[in-house]
């Protein structure tokens, strides 16, 4: 019976030892860290994001009312010359490389058919050729036969050169001659033409007010607001009547004008009146405009 009663007791014990286990406090655990954001900081950073990906307006482009016209001979150039003059010591290649034309040459101050001529170079003679452009390969710079101690610029495309070509010096050329071309022409806008169906012209006048003879014409007009924008070319002068072509002249002689109406192309298919429009007129001394060419720009306020 003791003996019962002592197996008895040892199991009690051990009960009462897993009861108080389970009921005992947790452990503590770590304070937890704050990790929200100030409402300030988050809207700083909204605004910042949406910035980010939303365009910036533009504004509309401004243009002078009465810009200076620029004359543009483009049968001339080849490349772009600085104004700068060959150095001496730039030139000190001679007998490296030498150059046999293809035919008679003309050697020029400069790279193009606008520089003044200084010799004239067989086909067949050899020259010491002794720089190049940076850009292009069309022109040799070559020591003059002519005239002991100078330089000229040839054609040589399709010559013969004998010698490694890297050895030329890169030579910046003379400043572009800037001929008189005697020409200049005058814009001024006299209204707009409405025909049937909604459709709207400029009315302009071109007039001639120098020797040049103009052969062709262009007209490029862009709405500042809308950059909706219309072109018209053509190789005579035509004008425009009750919306159909009433009159036209092949050219603008000195002291000429002609009524421009550029329309079917060039009209717009919504009333102009309260806008602001911008209208280039390009005329060339030859046909397809070609030749001697020069722009002129107007703002209009129709």
């Amino acid at each position: 019976m003791k003996k019962q009663n002592s197996i008895l007791l040892g199991i009690t014990l051990v009960i009462v030892i897993a009861l108080s286990a389970c009921t005992a406090p947790p452990a503590a655990q770590p304070a937890a860290q704050a990790t929200a954001i100030p409402e300030i900081v988050a809207t700083e950073a909204a605004t910042e994001a949406v910035s980010a990906v939303e365009p910036t307006a533009t504004t509309a482009p401004t243009a002078t009312l009465e810009p200076t016209a620029t004359a543009i001979v483009e049968a001339t150039a080849t490349a772009e010359v600085a104004d700068v003059t060959p150095a001496t010591e730039m030139v000190t290649a001679a007998g490296n490389v030498v150059i046999s034309l293809a035919k008679n040459t003309i050697c020029r101050t400069g790279p193009a058919t606008n520089y003044p001529s200084v010799a004239s170079i067989p086909a067949g003679q050899q020259v010491n050729a002794v720089g190049k452009l940076e850009n292009s390969t069309s022109y040799t710079y070559i020591e003059n036969p002519s005239v002991a101690g100078s330089y000229c610029w040839v054609f040589s495309e399709g010559a013969t050169i004998l010698g490694k070509q890297t050895d030329l010096k890169i030579i910046q050329p003379l400043p572009s001659p800037t001929p008189d071309t005697k020409a200049n022409f005058s814009v001024t806008y006299s209204g707009i033409q409405q025909c049937p169906g909604g459709d709207y012209s400029f009315n302009m006048v071109v007039a001639n007010t120098n020797e040049q003879i103009w052969q062709s014409i262009s007209i490029y007009i862009v709405d500042a607001n809308t950059k909706i924008a219309t072109k018209y070319s053509s190789d005579h002068f035509e004008g425009w009547s009750n919306c159909h072509v009433d009159w036209y002249q092949d050219d603008l002689t000195e002291g000429e004008h002609a009524f421009i109406s550029p329309f079917n192309p060039g009209h717009f298919d919504y009333n102009p009146k309260g806008g602001t429009f911008f209208i280039r007129v390009k005329l060339c001394s030859e046909e397809g405009l070609k030749g001697i060419c020069m722009n002129k720009e107007i703002k209009v306020l129709p």
